[in-house]
């Protein structure tokens, strides 16, 4: 295998097929091999997946430096043997999409499994019968906690709509407690993921089933829209929670929960028809091609001084002719940036 993973750069699919020598668990919807493999000769079985959105990579570059770090001996995990999924679904992967080749949310369709995907992974999990799973995607901009963008987020699934916490989720609490106390990192920017029951998600139907289970959600920090943060924390809770025990730690009951409402960048007291107004710039990623392409849209505008956001940039300077409209590709000259139908044609964003 040979891997750079310096970044969390879009792989194409032929790509990620030719790095390992994969097995081929199925196929999807479209007929595209959905791949697997497994590590380790251990008794303590692991399941570990990623991909169930198309447009959530991070999980993907996680579990491939997952591998080369156990390929290459700078880990020991001698007891376990992970059986892993890099992508559960390959056409929306291909698109960059959220559903899958006939339109599906994946992570909706865990109680009928009326997909191809969703059928397989069900399957391949029972076939296994692992200790412990770990689901991972990736989580929008929006997400912070007391105003500190949310670089990952960490759930626990619930079992049943009252969210009781039962021995099992306990004893799953109390393990990935234990590792993130013995990473030792700062926990700024770490939150938890709401616990509302979702009885056709993935990770609320195998709690339902006693199979135990982590959700992993990357995301982004200041300074690291690429989630490079996220993908390095991400593989260290995952090494840790296999070496940790379940014996009583708090920790993760005292993350704070994820809070909607950040905006990316936000360009203050701009000049706009005769008002001052604060304008909020997101960004929209597709695919075209193999890459990605991004376009920027008017995420929001008035008074938005109440919101957190990654990036603050003073406008007073800038007036506005050009019509905004929120949720659409943004044109203006913003002085140390200018959009012309979403596209950026001078100057640059802070990344």
């Amino acid at each position: 295998m040979s891997y750079t993973y310096s970044n969390n750069q879009y792989l194409p699919y032929n790509e990620l097929i030719g790095l390992y020598n994969w097995e081929i668990l199925g196929y999807s919807s479209e007929e595209r091999p959905i791949l697997s493999t497994s590590i380790g000769t251990g008794a303590r079985k692991i399941c570990i997946w990623a991909g169930m959105h198309g447009n959530e990579t991070t999980g993907i570059h996680i579990i491939l430096e997952l591998i080369e770090l156990l390929q290459s001996k700078q880990i020991d995990l001698t007891d376990f043997t992970l059986h892993i999924i890099p992508v559960i679904n390959p056409d929306a992967y291909v698109r960059y999409t959220r559903r899958n080749g006939m339109g599906v949310d994946l992570n909706r369709d865990f109680r009928a499994f009326q997909t191809v995907e969703s059928a397989k992974l069900i399957g391949w999990i029972r076939m296994n019968e692992p200790e412990l799973c770990f689901n991972l995607h990736d989580q929008r901009t929006i997400f912070h906690v007391g105003g500190t963008s949310a670089f990952t987020s960490l759930l626990v699934p619930s079992s049943e709509v009252t969210r009781e916490i039962t021995p099992q989720r306990r004893a799953v609490m109390n393990r990935l407690g234990n590792a993130l106390a013995a990473m030792e990192h700062n926990l700024s920017g770490v939150g938890r993921y709401t616990d509302e029951f979702y009885p056709t998600a993935v990770g609320d139907y195998l709690m339902s089933q006693g199979i135990p289970n982590i959700l992993i959600e990357s995301g982004v920090a200041k300074g690291d829209l690429n989630r490079s943060q996220a993908r390095e924390f991400g593989v260290q809770v995952i090494i840790n929670t296999l070496k940790s025990d379940t014996e009583e730690c708090h920790v993760y009951g005292e993350l704070p929960v994820n809070q909607q409402g950040q905006l990316e960048w936000v360009f203050t007291n701009v000049l706009y028809a005769h008002m001052r107004v604060d304008v909020a710039v997101k960004r929209v990623v597709a695919m075209n091609g193999h890459h990605k392409a991004v376009i920027y849209t008017v995420d929001d505008l008035g008074d938005l001084a109440s919101r957190p956001r990654l990036y603050e940039i003073d406008a007073t300077a800038v007036g506005l002719a050009e019509a905004l409209i929120v949720d659409r590709p943004i044109t203006g000259d913003f002085g140390s940036v200018v959009f012309e139908d979403g596209i950026i044609i001078s100057g640059s964003l802070e990344e």
